[in-house]
């Protein structure tokens, strides 16, 4: 376990890390709330985006919210959606996320009325090559 510097050191990392993401996304030092697009699926058209002022670094990564967002409703035994919200957590020293909260909203850009939501598993989970989680992981944490 890193004790003293070593951890002040990540944690400084990390937070220079997350400005220069957040002056990336943005374009300006007035961090906006608004969605920036990080990936648009090839089939369905899909795309997904995330918010870079709810980055906060960890000891080991970021929490983020992130949206998938439908070109079409999606109709579930729950409830018609359009766009999904989550809070994660990305671990960028193992590679793995965990859903910590999950909102399912009836219209696009997580507008509308929630139609479902759950709080996370809090299992950190691995993603496999060339998914959008590992997009994501590229975007935040390199």
């Amino acid at each position: 376990m890193r004790t003293g510097p070593e951890v002040r050191q990540r944690f400084h990392s990390a937070r220079l890390r997350l400005l220069t993401i957040t002056l990336l996304l943005t374009g300006s030092l007035a961090v906006q709330a608004e969605w920036q697009p990080y990936a648009t699926a090839e089939v369905g058209g899909e795309r997904y985006y995330l918010d870079p002022a709810t980055l906060q670094p960890t000891p080991v990564g970021f929490t983020l919210v992130v949206l998938s967002n439908y070109p079409v409703p999606i109709k579930e035994s729950f409830g018609t959606f359009q766009s999904v919200r989550s809070e994660i957590e990305m671990d960028c020293t193992h590679h793995q996320l965990r859903d910590m909260a999950i909102r399912f909203h009836r219209k696009p850009m997580a507008k509308g009325k929630v139609v479902f939501q759950d709080t996370g598993s809090g299992t950190f989970q691995s993603w496999p090559a060339g998914s959008l989680n590992e997009i994501l992981h590229k975007v935040v944490c390199q």
